[in-house]
């Protein structure tokens, strides 16, 4: 069994298909946002996967709270899953996957890896997401390819890959245009 790819058909995970390299959907993500007066508005992002005979099945749901310091609530199947920050100022997060392992999302070089925990020193990158090319680049390749590949080894938890990939993409990005905007804002003078 070779690595598999699934191609982001948008550049947002909150609001893409996943598609395998002969354009089949395999999952989809869509996410809906509740305004509520006064508190702000939460959001719902539902993920479904489609079975061989192109039935839907909705494999998780991310629950995105109105106030930004609460967790979001991540379910996958019937378990609800606990992302944990592992770093301070960084943005890896652990969860205990279907299998019973503890893995860990980490940036690295600007991409989103998953590797598991306890694995030792040289564990294998169970997932790895690869960004389109950005800028000047971008006009000559006219195709989304934005893409999560998952190794043989992952296979068996891709449920909980590709929730956790939108949750942990989607958190890490919030953060990096929290970060962006941070760097404009004017320095008051003393």
């Amino acid at each position: 069994m070779s690595t598999l790819k699934l191609i982001l058909s948008r550049g947002d995970p909150l609001q893409t298909d996943f598609l395998t390299t002969d354009n089949r959907v395999s999952y989809t993500s869509e996410t809906f946002t509740y305004p509520r007066p006064l508190h702000g508005s939460r959001a719902t992002t539902t993920v479904t996967r489609r079975d061989p005979v192109g039935g839907l099945l909705q494999v998780g749901v991310i629950e995105w709270p109105a106030n930004p310091d609460d967790r979001p609530q991540v379910v996958i199947g019937t378990r609800s899953v606990e992302m944990t920050k592992t770093g301070l100022y960084t943005s890896p997060e652990k969860f205990q996957a279907r299998d019973g392992r503890i893995y860990e999302w980490q940036i690295s070089n600007y991409r989103a890896q998953l590797v598991p925990l306890h694995a030792g020193n040289n564990a294998a990158y169970v997932a790895t997401f690869l960004q389109s090319p950005q800028g000047f680049f971008r006009a000559w390749n006219r195709k989304p390819s934005a893409s999560l590949f998952v190794p043989p080894e992952g296979v068996h938890i891709l449920d909980d890959i590709v929730v956790t990939f939108i949750y942990f993409e989607s958190q890490w990005r919030d953060r990096e245009r929290f970060r962006a905007r941070t760097w404009d804002l004017p320095v008051a003078a003393a």
